[in-house]
C-alpha cells in the first residue's frame, strides 16, 4: 500500500508539472460561508475544517471558558478523546488522545514542537491568554509533521496584532485582570499592538500566583506557583512579494510542590522542592509569494526551543534538565488550476531538527543524549473538475540517528504515505474515506535511561535498562466518515452541520514498559502489535438567537502481545455547550457539560475501574458598547456542583470554582 501510494504520488507531480508547461494558472475562487471554521494544520492549506477527510476541531480563545482557563490545558480537558494526565499542578500536565499518550501526540506553538521527555514534569510552557486558537487534528499527520503525530496534533496559534486592532485602527493596547477560587489564583497582564504601512508587531506579558487546588473530594492539594510569560511578535511586509514575520517567548514557572508533582501529596519518598521551569523560543519566517506564480509559495522557518528545569528541596539534593530543540523547515506550495482533468495543490519540502538533552547536579532519568531528524515530504491535494471528488495523497521520509555516551549509534528511517479521498454529491452533504501511515521514533529516555526506577528495599533497586535497539513505533489507520451542513433549516440564516467518523488502527513495534520484579529491572520493549478503534462525532448549531455544540467520542484499544486494555484512553464521554446572547445588551449566557462513562478497561491491565460522572459549568459574559466600549467581562462557575470525580488514572479532579476575567482595550 505504502509503495504505491508513494509511486502515485510522485507520478501525480511529474504529471502536474509537465501538463503545465504549457497552461496558464488562474485562481479558482474559494466560496467561503459565515460559518465556516478554517483550518491550517489539518492540510497545510487553508481550508475548511467541514471538508477536510478527516475530524479537525478548532477552539478559538474568545469564550468565558477559554479566556479564563488556568492554564492552555485547561481548554483541552472537555473535548471528548482528549484526557490530561497528572494533577491541576502546570508541570506534569500531559495529553492522550486516541489510544496515545503525549509521546504519540505532537504538540506544536506556532509550528514549532513543544514538550520534554522528562516523565513526570513535562507540559505546555505557555498562557492561554497569548493563545489565539487551538487546532485538534484526530488522527495520524506524519505526512506533514513526522515523528510523534500517530494520534494527532495539538497546534497552537498566539495572537497576531491583527487578531487585536479594530477595523480603522492603527494601534490599541488591552489590560486585563483574572482570578479563581479553584486554586487560589490571582493574575494580571497587558498587551500593545499596532502597524504600520509594511510592519505591525504585539507585546504581551502575562504574570500570576496560584496556590492550594481544591479538588472534587473534598481535599486541598498544597502548591505554589509563580508564573510569567512575555511574547514579542512582529511582521515586516519587505514589498508585495515577500515578506519576515519573526517571535520572541519566555516562560519561567517558580513552584513549591512534590518532586512529582503528578502525585497529590509530598510523602518521604516525594518530597517537596522549589522547581523553576524556564522556556525560550525564537523563531523567524521568510515567505516569498508573488502574486503572478502560481509555482512560487514559499516559505523558511528557522526555530529555536529551549527547555531548563530545576529543583531543589530540604533533603533533596539540586538536579536539573536542559532541553535544546533547533530545526528549520522549508516548504512551497505549487498550484496548477489549468489542467484539464483536475487542478493540482502541491505542498512539498523538508524539515530538520535536533534535539539535545543535558542532566546535570542529581538529575537522573533524563540520559544525556541527543537526537537528530532529516525529512522531506510531498503531497498532491487533487479536485476533480467534472466530478464532485477531490483526494489527497502524499508521502514522506524521515531518518534519525540517535546517541548518547556509552551506547552505539542508532540510525533509522522510516516512510510515511497517505492517501484520502472526498465525495460531496450534493452542497449539504460529504464523504470521506483515508488511509495513513505514521511512526513515532522511540526518545531518548526509553532508549538510553539506566537510572533507578524505585526502590524494592534495604540497598535493594530496580534500575532502569538501556534498549538502544528499541524499533521505531508504526501504525497504520483506516477512517471513513461523513458530513452533513444545511442552511436556513428550521428558520432564517441558521446553520447545522454534523461530521461523523470511524477509524481503525494497527500498530506495529507498540513501545512499552516492561518491569521485571524477578531480575530488578525495568525496560522499554516492542511490542508485537496493538489495535485501537473507535467513533468521532459532533455536531454543531448556530442561529440569530443561540449557539449550540454537541461532540462526542469513544475509543478502545488493546495490546495484542499480551491482551491488556490501553490505559490512555479517556472513556466514552459526550460534551454539550450551548451559548445564548441576552438581546442586544452585550451579555451572552451559557452551559458546559460533560458525561462521561466509567473506565471499561480488562483485568489484564489490572486498571482500577473509575466511576462515570456528569460535570456542568456555567458562565456569563459582557462585551461593553457605547461609553463601555472596549470593556469585557466573564464569569465561569466551573464544576458548579461540585461532582467528585476521577480521571482515568485515578486523580481527582477539579472541585467547583468561581472565575473571573475583567479586561479593557482601547
Amino acid at each position: 500500500m505504502s509503495h504505491v501510494l508513494r509511486v502515485s504520488v510522485i507520478t501525480s507531480a511529474i504529471l502536474g508539472v509537465i501538463a503545465s508547461a504549457q497552461a496558464q494558472t488562474t485562481e479558482i475562487s474559494s466560496k467561503k460561508n459565515a460559518n465556516d471554521v478554517m483550518t491550517v494544520y489539518a492540510t497545510g492549506t487553508e481550508r475548511d475544517s467541514f471538508d477536510t477527510p478527516m475530524m479537525v476541531t478548532v477552539i478559538k480563545n474568545n469564550s468565558p471558558e477559554t479566556e479564563t482557563a488556568n492554564n492552555v490545558n485547561d481548554i483541552l480537558r472537555k473535548v471528548p478523546g482528549i484526557g490530561v494526565t497528572g494533577t491541576a499542578r502546570t508541570n506534569g500536565q500531559d495529553i492522550y488522545m486516541r489510544g496515545f499518550d503525549r509521546n504519540g501526540i505532537l504538540t506544536l506553538v506556532d509550528g514549532v514542537r513543544q514538550g520534554t521527555d522528562t516523565g513526570h514534569i513535562n507540559g505546555t510552557f505557555i498562557d492561554p491568554a497569548l493563545i489565539k486558537q487551538v487546532e485538534i487534528i484526530r488522527g495520524p499527520s506524519a505526512l506533514l509533521y513526522g515523528s510523534g503525530a500517530m494520534g494527532g496534533v495539538i497546534a497552537w496559534e498566539t495572537v497576531d496584532a491583527k487578531d487585536l486592532l479594530r477595523e480603522g485602527q492603527n494601534h490599541g493596547f488591552r489590560v486585563f485582570t483574572q482570578g479563581s477560587t479553584g486554586d487560589h489564583s490571582i493574575g494580571f497582564g497587558g498587551t500593545a499592538f499596532g502597524r504600520s504601512d509594511n510592519l505591525d508587531g504585539v507585546f504581551s506579558f502575562v504574570t500570576k500566583e496560584t496556590g492550594d487546588i481544591r479538588m472534587s473530594n473534598g481535599d486541598d492539594m498544597d502548591n505554589k506557583e509563580t508564573i510569567g510569560n512575555l511574547l514579542a511578535k512582529g511582521t515586516w511586509q519587505i514589498d508585495d512579494t515577500q515578506k519576515l514575520s519573526g517571535q520572541l517567548r519566555y516562560y519561567n514557572n517558580d513552584a513549591h510542590e512534590p518532586k512529582n508533582p503528578q502525585e497529590l501529596t509530598s510523602t518521604p519518598k516525594n518530597l517537596k522542592v522549589n522547581r523553576t521551569t524556564r522556556q525560550r523560543d525564537a523563531q523567524a519566517t521568510y515567505h516569498l509569494k508573488p502574486s503572478s506564480q502560481n509555482w512560487l509559495d514559499l516559505k523558511v522557518t528557522p526555530y529555536y526551543s529551549e527547555v531548563n528545569i530545576t529543583a531543589k528541596g530540604q533533603g533533596s539534593p539540586y538536579e536539573g534538565r536542559t532541553q535544546k530543540t533547533s530545526g528549520i523547515k522549508i516548504d512551497n506550495k505549487t498550484n496548477f488550476y489549468d489542467l484539464p482533468v483536475a487542478s493540482h495543490n502541491l505542498t512539498y519540502g523538508s524539515e530538520a531538527y535536533q534535539q539535545k538533552q543535558t542532566p546535570y547536579a542529581a538529575a537522573t532519568q533524563f540520559p544525556d543524549a541527543e537526537i537528530t531528524f532529516a525529512s522531506g515530504f510531498l503531497q498532491d491535494e487533487i479536485t476533480l473538475k467534472d466530478l464532485p471528488v477531490s483526494f489527497i495523497i502524499g508521502t514522506r521520509y524521515d531518518h534519525y540517528k540517535s546517541k548518547a555516551k556509552g551506547n552505539e549509534k542508532v540510525k533509522e528511517g522510516k516512510w510515511s504515505s497517505k492517501g484520502a479521498v472526498s465525495i460531496t454529491p450534493t452542497d449539504w452533504s460529504m464523504l470521506f474515506a483515508s488511509y495513513s501511515e505514521a511512526f513515532r521514533a522511540p526518545t531518548m529516555m526509553e532508549m538510553y535511561n539506566d537510572s533507578i526506577h524505585f526502590p524494592m528495599g534495604p540497598n535493594k533497586f530496580n534500575r532502569w535498562r538501556p534498549n538502544p535497539n528499541l524499533k521505531p513505533e508504526t501504525t497504520r489507520t483506516a477512517e471513513y466518515g461523513f458530513g452533513l451542513r444545511f442552511d436556513d433549516l428550521m428558520m432564517a440564516r441558521d446553520n447545522l452541520q454534523f461530521k461523523a467518523s470511524y477509524f481503525d488502527t494497527k500498530a506495529k513495534d507498540y513501545i512499552n514498559t516492561d518491569v521485571n520484579m524477578v531480575e530488578n529491572y525495568t525496560t522499554s520493549i516492542n511490542a508485537k502489535r496493538a489495535k485501537i478503534w473507535g467513533w468521532d462525532a459532533s455536531l454543531d448549531y448556530t442561529n440569530d438567537y443561540a449557539k449550540w455544540s454537541l461532540a462526542y467520542n469513544r475509543t478502545e484499544g488493546i495490546n495484542e502481545f499480551n491482551g491488556e486494555s490501553i490505559t490512555s484512553i479517556k472513556p466514552e464521554s459526550v460534551t454539550s455547550n450551548l451559548s445564548i446572547p441576552v438581546a442586544n445588551s452585550g451579555f451572552s449566557v451559557g452551559w458546559l457539560s460533560e458525561f462521561t462513562r466509567h473506565t471499561n478497561f480488562n483485568k489484564a491491565s489490572k486498571a482500577p475501574k473509575q466511576a462515570g460522572y456528569a460535570v456542568h459549568d456555567f458562565y456569563v459574559s459582557y462585551q461593553g458598547d457605547g461609553q463601555l466600549k472596549g470593556l469585557g467581562t466573564s464569569v465561569v462557575l466551573g464544576n458548579a456542583f461540585d461532582k467528585e470525580y476521577y480521571s482515568s488514572q485515578g486523580i481527582p479532579q477539579d472541585g467547583r470554582n468561581a472565575k473571573l476575567l475583567v479586561s479593557f482595550q482601547w
